[in-house]
């Protein structure tokens, strides 16, 4: 019976790599660019054969870009030689861009290794800190977000924390008001622990994330005052009362106690006149951190004339008891003794149904050191039942 018998093979490799070269050429010729590289990935059932249209197409163009894709391709395959063969030249290209894509994919070599079965402690220690090099290199050759967020993902994905910080950094600085960015560079200042940066960065994050701004004003603000840094503390705050109106009072209250820690008392006064004039729904409120300040001055007499001034304007009962002692209090610390009397005397009757304040009343009658007011006040308290 006949049998057929294969002698050789219908086209040798030569003959192959031969015809593809003539399909790329003309393909070239037709196609724009970047529509071949398109083509050659689409399909790709034929692994050898894409590889061999890639290859050629890289000698015909001598496209860098092209070089990059082909050494990429390399690494996902396996053929780790290959791949360093391409990316030794392009470390030196002298395009700047070139020359740090071609260090992440030198990077990805090596992160491969890195997390191999079969590498050594002291083999990943090594690994470790050229990973770390070869990343920092790539950065400093960059100015591409692509290539600059893909450098971040790396730094992160390998606690490169430095690196992170100094990525996320440079992009903010080529996309000034990109949210994204401005986030991570932020997250990344403190976890760095660079606290002007990251005060920086939460300011501008109050202008761009404006969703977000009363959150970013609060980071602003509490970076601020870790830092010592009390003039922005104090724009922060003065900011955050002008956007969350109703709670303006906490804020201002709290700039008054900013001002007064830093023994600034002037602003501490003239913010509290200011708010006093404008802050209707709490005047007295405004008189009786005046007059705390004053205190704290050692100022009795502008201390009297304020406490006596929101007395004189409360409505509660009790708040009018704490005013009421706290003005008396005053007139017998700087020794006033006449206006004690004169303002006691006019008032004292409002308070003699509450058996505590009549007992206040009547000490301070009697630190006057006139016996005869101290008396009358006594027949008066003893008349109510006392």
């Amino acid at each position: 019976m006949w049998k057929p018998t294969a002698t050789k093979e219908i086209f040798s490799y030569k003959e192959i790599f031969g015809f593809v070269l003539i399909v790329v050429v003309l393909s070239v010729a037709i196609f724009p660019k970047g529509k071949i590289e398109k083509l050659i990935f689409q399909e790709d059932t034929n692994i050898d054969l894409s590889n061999i249209y890639l290859e050629n197409l890289v000698r015909i163009t001598d496209d860098d870009n092209l070089r990059l894709l082909l050494a990429e391709r390399y690494i996902n395959l396996g053929y780790k030689e290959k791949a360093l063969t391409i990316l030794k030249n392009l470390e030196s290209d002298s395009n700047p861009e070139i020359r740090s894509k071609a260090k992440i994919l030198s990077y990805k070599i090596l992160k491969v290794e890195y997390f191999s079965k079969n590498t050594s402690v002291e083999r990943q220690k090594e690994l470790i800190q050229s990973m770390h090099n070869i990343l920092l290199d790539s950065l400093n050759s960059t100015t591409d977000l692509n290539t600059l967020k893909s450098i971040y993902n790396e730094s992160l994905s390998m606690a490169f924390v430095d690196i992170a910080y100094k990525t996320a950094m440079k992009a903010v600085s080529i996309k000034k008001d990109d949210i994204f960015w401005l986030k991570q560079a932020y997250t990344q200042a403190l976890a760095t622990q660079h606290y002007k940066d990251a005060q920086n960065l939460s300011y501008r994050l109050s202008k761009v994330d404006k969703d977000n701004s009363l959150k970013w004003l609060n980071e602003y603000y509490n970076i601020s005052i870790a830092i010592k840094d009390y003039n922005s503390a104090s724009k922060a705050l003065k900011e955050i009362a002008l956007i969350d109106v109703k709670n303006s009072f906490n804020y201002y209250k709290k700039l008054v106690d900013l001002y007064l820690y830093i023994k600034d008392y002037n602003s501490a006064l003239s913010l509290i006149k200011d708010m006093y004039k404008t802050d209707t729904l709490n005047k007295s409120k405004w008189l009786d951190l005046m007059a705390n300040v004053y205190l704290s001055q050692k100022d009795f007499s502008n201390a009297f004339n304020t406490y006596k001034e929101v007395f004189l304007l409360e409505k509660s009962l009790n708040k009018r008891k704490e005013y009421f002692k706290k003005s008396l209090e005053i007139l017998l610390w700087s020794k006033r003794y006449d206006d004690l009397k004169t303002f006691l005397d006019t008032y004292y009757k409002d308070f003699l149904n509450d058996p505590e304040m009549a007992k206040f009343i009547l000490k301070t009658a009697l630190a006057t050191g006139d016996p005869k007011f101290a008396h009358k006040v006594a027949l008066e308290i003893k008349q109510r039942g006392f």
